[in-house]
């Protein structure tokens, strides 16, 4: 039933635009088709049929504007569920402030992502790139400081349902253990620099947030805190990002959770995470314009750094190549993975089965209309 309002509700905003006139000159509609082939060698089915080819998404995104104030939102449909990734209605006070409000990404970390290929890095796994909740928000720019604050209520698709487009902590049973935590009234907080030297552009900042892990069952609270410092640099083409992030998951203790894991969905599934611990992001890029398109060639490293000796790190390495050329965007990568949850493991952070590296080559192609 809360599928159909939410698509009741996506429709009954989508269909007036589409089907009213308009004087607005900033309307745009939109969206992508996606298809993916990858080869898993961890997989003995990906290696019997050599890879696997199939649909992935299609989107439909719309934004549109009048004077100061304006609306944007994305809709997602991929085999076997659909969702809203965001949607928001902004006001823009003046040159400098801008508040927003509805589905609006956290500010935090890397601005806009933390790694530059399709499967991301281990940070979205655990809801700390591209993260999406219900709330408010607000932007100050002034020369180069940006300071960006946020409270998120909740999760878009509350605690149960595990559609939330990035890591979200969530209610959910793996094997005999019973997890009934929702994340609510989350403070987020970024402040960053832009720093600009002939060619060269560098962003440094550091984000913090702290917010109630709600356990409904017994009407009692944890709570989660979070901080990052972050480095955005590019010269002539050249990208290098850094980030240092801590993060505490601090459940309430029922008496019968390990409260070093904690229950985590997003994208239509629920899985088990390290509760507390670091995570190291290092990433290098070159982009490279030609008559055939814009390449962006890149190494993305991420790792997952438990803080409990008994666990395992969880490590990602990503090396590829982007091509954007019209309406057309193709990413080539190569994973290589040690403990990584959908990449041979089923977790991140905690113990792993053995000390294998598994590798995934992977071909994602996109068109936008």
């Amino acid at each position: 039933m809360k599928n159909k309002i939410i698509n009741l509700a996506a429709a009954s905003v989508l269909f007036p635009i589409l089907a009213t006139p308009t004087i607005a000159d900033d309307l745009k509609i939109g969206g992508s088709v996606r298809a993916n082939y990858s080869y898993s060698d961890y997989s003995e089915s990906s290696k019997d049929k050599v890879g696997d080819f199939d649909f992935n998404l299609v989107s439909i995104t719309f934004a549109d504007k009048w004077d100061d104030i304006g609306v944007a939102a994305e809709y997602r449909f991929m085999e076997g569920y659909d969702f809203l990734k965001y949607g928001y209605a902004y006001w823009d006070v003046n040159e400098e402030l801008s508040v927003s409000g509805g589905v609006i990404n956290k500010p935090f970390g890397n601005k806009g992502y933390a790694s530059h290929n399709w499967w991301y890095s281990l940070n979205y796994y655990l809801g700390f790139e591209d993260d999406y909740g219900v709330g408010v928000a607000a932007k100050y720019q002034k020369g180069s400081s940006l300071t960006e604050l946020a409270l998120i209520k909740n999760a878009l698709y509350g605690s149960s349902d595990h559609r939330d487009f990035a890591g979200t902590v969530a209610k959910g049973t793996i094997g005999n253990i019973s997890y009934n935590n929702e994340e609510t009234n989350t403070v987020a907080a970024r402040q960053s620099f832009t720093l600009n030297r002939g060619d060269l552009t560098t962003v440094i900042g550091a984000s913090v947030e702290y917010g109630q892990l709600y356990n409904s069952e017994f009407g009692e609270n944890g709570d989660t805190l979070n901080y990052a410092v972050h480095l955005d640099m590019n010269y002539d083409g050249w990208g290098v990002q850094a980030q240092y992030l801590a993060y505490d998951y601090d459940q309430y203790d029922d008496g019968r959770v390990d409260l070093n894991k904690i229950g985590m969905g997003m994208l239509d599934s629920f899985f088990e995470v390290a509760s507390k611990g670091n995570i190291y992001t290092a990433n290098l890029s070159k982009n490279i314009a030609t008559s055939w398109g814009n390449y962006t060639v890149y190494n993305d490293f991420s790792m997952v750094q438990p803080d409990v000796d008994e666990y395992d790190d969880s490590v990602l390495n990503t090396t590829g190549v982007s091509l954007s050329y019209g309406p057309v965007f193709v990413y080539v990568d190569y994973y290589a993975a040690k403990n990584v949850l959908w990449l041979g493991g089923n977790n991140l952070g905690l113990t792993q089965e053995n000390d294998n590296w598994d590798h995934r080559f992977n071909v994602n192609v996109a068109y936008y209309f």
